[in-house]
């Protein structure tokens, strides 16, 4: 892991995470990447139904994020850390994977508050969309952690032989922290499986992934995303892991992502990573 891109409105939640990247930085020695996207002010002419840019608050905007940039790379929890600045004049959303891919980074690390509710209908979380979108692991950040260091992890998928190499992006990141994985899967009324079929599934996907010792947990219950909470409750988990399709479109509109539920209602950390292979749906 050399590069982590941490995208900041610098908010309380986007410090969190910057320290948490800064934590990670001093362990691997990766350059940290902060990016802050301006959507650029613009008012619309009396004359006429276009809009043009407000140059006057575009450069009111600038210079406070250059404040707000020299405020955050001079906290304590970034001494040591070579940490650059990036600034854009572009959509968010777009911005962060863009740069993701020009910078070859290898971790986004995030901050979230989640949302729910009429919130999360009409709003949505800025995480989930990048989730859905980026190609490097995603981690989620919900408080501060002044240490990050997990060492219990729990993995919840559904073990067919497409989640592998997404798994193996996210055991490395846990084997940084020499943290222990437990393999879970949850079992629905509306996706039943017997119990010997998701043991020899699980099996088999823990031998082609290199784990050792994998330690299994099969839960019941009427909601995936519900097993998932519950079962990493009973295991004291301090981070989750977890792929996602990265569905858009009809698709994601049709089959939300679990991954995206997860990270945004979870109140432990979150790392996602993206499967590949999937043929989606427009």
């Amino acid at each position: 892991m050399k590069r982590i891109l941490v995208p900041t409105d610098f908010s309380e939640f986007a410090y969190y995470a910057a320290e948490v990247a800064a934590g990670i930085a001093k362990k691997t020695g990766a350059r940290v990447f902060l990016l802050h996207a301006i959507d650029m002010p613009s008012y619309s002419r009396n004359d006429s139904f276009s809009e043009v840019p407000d140059t006057m608050e575009g450069i009111f905007l600038l210079k406070r994020a250059k404040q707000e940039f020299e405020k955050l790379i001079n906290q304590p929890f970034f001494e040591g850390v070579e940490v650059a600045e990036v600034l854009q004049w572009e959509n968010v959303y777009d911005t962060i994977t863009e740069k993701a891919r020009e910078f070859e980074i290898d971790l986004i690390v995030m901050g979230s508050r989640g949302s729910s509710g009429a919130q999360e209908f009409l709003v949505g979380s800025n995480t989930e969309k990048i989730i859905r979108t980026a190609y490097c692991p995603v981690l989620t950040i919900k408080e501060r952690i002044t240490d990050f260091n997990p060492k219990n992890v729990v993995f919840a998928s559904n073990f067919f032989e497409e989640s592998v190499e997404s798994f193996r992006k996210l055991k490395d990141f846990a084997d940084l922290f020499n943290a222990k994985i437990h393999l879970v899967k949850v079992i629905t009324p509306a996706n039943f499986e017997g119990t010997h079929y998701t043991r020899g599934l699980m099996s088999d996907f823990a031998a082609k992934a290199g784990l050792k010792e994998p330690e299994f947990h099969i839960y019941n219950d009427l909601m995936v995303e519900k097993g998932i909470h519950a079962m990493a409750d009973e295991l004291d988990a301090d981070l989750l892991l977890i792929e996602t399709h990265g569905r858009t479109g009809l698709a994601h509109f049709f089959r939300q992502s679990i991954a995206e539920d997860v990270a945004n209602h979870s109140s432990r950390s979150v790392l996602s990573q993206r499967i590949e292979v999937v043929k989606e749906v427009k």
